[in-house]
């Protein structure tokens, strides 16, 4: 039911925390990837691993800078003219300042919104332009585009989460629907994951004790989310098992958003 076989998936983001996880999830539900990613070095590094666990597999990797509509437009034919075909888009990018309100400057709100809102759009229909026999869009939201940071949340020294980041992801998820509803007729179903917390505790070993608290006391489950369990739900979205869902945001934060 969750078989992704003879499906290609284009991962925006892919080499990141969660897009990794996800690239090796696609390979593992018998899919092919396409793992586009602005970070040349964790591209190479990751395709490399995934070539050594899936030897008989088609892996795919391709530079992606998502604020310029060039690279875009190169990262989705190269895609093309490799596969074929393209089965599904999984959005993973995101743009965040991390700056307090009164630090954030207009051009700096822009920028992340580039990434966030109008390279989302670009990629997003530039791809289902490709995609032959319909297919499944999943794009990257938020609990913050969905309700507002709790001040009270942050010890001193750690900003709440940015404005920009979380204003952007609102406008994802209303993207998300209009997509939904324009290219339903195409046989084509995009929706939203929107993460809870899912820190990357291997990168940071140094994370605020205080902070990871309160994280883990937000939720129903007290605890934070680890990188596999994202992985599950976008497996499921991009699979025939949700052929019935479109202009869906499923949240996957643990209870966060539900108090």
């Amino acid at each position: 039911m969750f078989d992704l076989t003879d499906k290609t998936i284009l991962v925006a983001g892919g080499a990141g925390y969660l897009g990794s996880q996800l690239c090796e999830a696609i390979l593992l539900h018998n899919g092919n990837v396409s793992i586009a990613d602005i970070d040349e070095e964790k591209l190479d590094t990751l395709k490399n691993s995934l070539i050594k666990k899936f030897p008989n597999r088609n892996i795919f990797s391709t530079t992606l800078d998502i604020k310029e509509e060039k690279s875009i437009l190169e990262c989705i034919n190269k895609t093309q003219q490799h596969f074929k075909n393209i089965n599904g888009l999984v959005n993973a990018t995101y743009g965040s300042t991390g700056k307090t309100l009164e630090e954030l400057s207009s051009e700096e709100f822009n920028k992340a919104n580039e990434i966030n809102l109008t390279g989302s759009f670009i990629l997003s229909r530039n791809t289902i332009a490709k995609m032959n026999d319909g297919g499944s869009v999943v794009m990257f939201a938020s609990m913050y585009g969905i309700v507002s940071p709790k001040p009270n949340l942050y010890p001193d020294g750690i900003n709440p989460n940015p404005v920009e980041y979380g204003a952007g992801k609102a406008g994802l998820i209303q993207l998300t629907k209009y997509l939904a509803s324009h290219y339903g007729n195409k046989n084509v179903r995009v929706n939203a994951i929107a993460p809870g917390p899912f820190p990357d505790l291997e990168k940071n070993d140094n994370y605020n004790q205080e902070f990871l608290s309160n994280l883990k006391n937000s939720t129903m489950l007290k605890r934070i989310g680890e990188s596999k369990e994202i992985s599950g739900p976008i497996i499921f979205l991009l699979s025939n098992a949700s052929s019935y869902i479109t202009g869906h945001v499923l949240k996957v934060d643990g209870g966060w958003t539900a108090w």
